[in-house]
């Protein structure tokens, strides 16, 4: 009896606890010009539970191969330290990555807190990075307090994010100035349990010359993620870690069309709305090209190198005419005067470079497509895949 009373009390008990997980998005240990080392503190806050932890390193950066793990033992109120952890916890010097934190516990029961320094340039800098448990993992989350250029030196910012899920993940970032989008939105996908990160995010999406001390980045994702930026201050050489925040997704709009007048001026693609030869748009809207003026033009997705020239007086079909081109084949209009127009919808986010296909490189335009908002139903289907309990 004493024993059945023993294993009931046990179950009762084993019943109160949850498989939990804290995640450090982002550990290095990497020597050389430019080193970075992250020294970690892990807490157990009961006051009468000792705690079990499960620490996995997840490298995706110069990674020496295999899984490697150690197990903390925690009593009640106590802390533990490691210091440079990637190297000396995990013997995996010069590389980078995040760290993944498992109990069986309470949420909340473990804290884990982190310095990511570099001890270049002396006095050292560095920045704080906590632990997230694993339930905030985000499909739309904002990163704020971004910054850019500016005087002297000025600031760059990267931006980066950790999938702790077991299916991979494809994470789009988009720059907000203003509250208005600029340059293009970068796409990163990795797969499970790793991460990316995008040095010099303005640089990468085009707008490296953007001077601004209050922009945001929005992230967004079909798998739950954890972004994050770095913002550092090139004068003093100081960062600040910037976590993701939830942003509600905006509300669903219907599609639209944008009218992009061919051949304006001669040898022009012109968007009604930025009045040049940009247009940008969301995913699921539609672009109208309208054909105008004398000359004949064409409108074909691909990229130009140099060549230029063409047929000033159109009265013929010079495919590739002055070289330079190379055709991508998302859309192709085909070459005819006016009146003519040609419609195409875009379903995928990114930038799609295009040309006349008579004037070439004398004649281009660009379509960014950002993401798209997300309706009930969408966002329903796509709420967070559970990680798998095999790492």
């Amino acid at each position: 009896m004493r024993k059945t009373l023993l294993a009931v009390v046990f179950v009762l008990v084993a019943a109160g606890l949850q498989a939990e997980e804290v995640v450090l998005p982002a550990v290095a240990s990497v020597q050389g010009l430019n080193p970075f080392f992250s020294d970690v503190r892990v807490f157990n806050t009961s006051y009468s539970t000792s705690l079990t932890v499960t620490a996995t390193y997840r490298c995706f950066i110069s990674c020496p191969g295999g899984l490697p793990q150690i197990t903390i033992n925690l009593a009640p109120r106590q802390s533990k330290a490691y210091d440079d952890m990637v190297a000396n916890a995990f013997g995996s010097s010069n590389s980078a990555g995040g760290v993944e934190f498992d109990f069986n516990g309470n949420e909340g029961q473990l804290v884990v807190t982190s310095r990511l320094y570099s001890t270049t340039p002396v006095p050292t800098v560095g920045m704080f990075i906590a632990g997230v448990d694993s339930s905030k993992a985000l499909t739309t989350s904002v990163l704020t307090s971004i910054r850019n250029a500016g005087t002297g030196a000025g600031f760059r910012t990267n931006a980066g994010f950790y999938n702790e899920n077991a299916i991979p993940a494809s994470v789009t970032f988009q720059i907000f100035d203003g509250g208005a989008p600029i340059g293009s939105a970068i796409i990163q996908t990795v797969g499970a349990h790793s991460g990316a990160q995008v040095n010099n995010i303005f640089g990468a999406a085009g707008v490296g010359s953007t001077a601004t001390t209050n922009a945001t980045i929005v992230a967004t994702s079909a798998t739950a993620v954890f972004s994050y930026a770095a913002v550092i201050d090139n004068n003093t050489t100081d960062p600040i870690f910037v976590s993701g925040s939830a942003d509600p997704p905006a509300q669903a709009t219907a599609p639209q069309t944008r009218v992009v007048h061919v051949g304006r001026g001669g040898t022009n693609f012109v968007d009604d709305v930025s009045g040049n030869n940009t247009t940008t748009i969301n995913v699921g809207d539609t672009v109208n090209w309208v054909w105008e003026g004398d000359l004949m033009h064409g409108s074909d997705s691909g990229s130009c190198v140099s060549g230029g020239g063409g047929n000033p007086y159109g009265n013929v079909h010079p495919e590739g005419y002055g070289g330079g081109c190379t055709p991508a084949g998302v859309w192709s209009a085909g070459t005819h005067s006016a009146p003519f127009s040609y419609t195409y919808t875009f379903t995928q986010s990114g930038t799609y470079k295009y040309f006349c296909d008579v004037h070439q490189s004398a004649m281009t335009g660009k379509v960014v497509v950002n993401p798209g908002a997300s309706s009930p139903s969408t966002m329903a289907s796509a709420l967070r895949q559970k990680r798998s309990t095999t790492h």
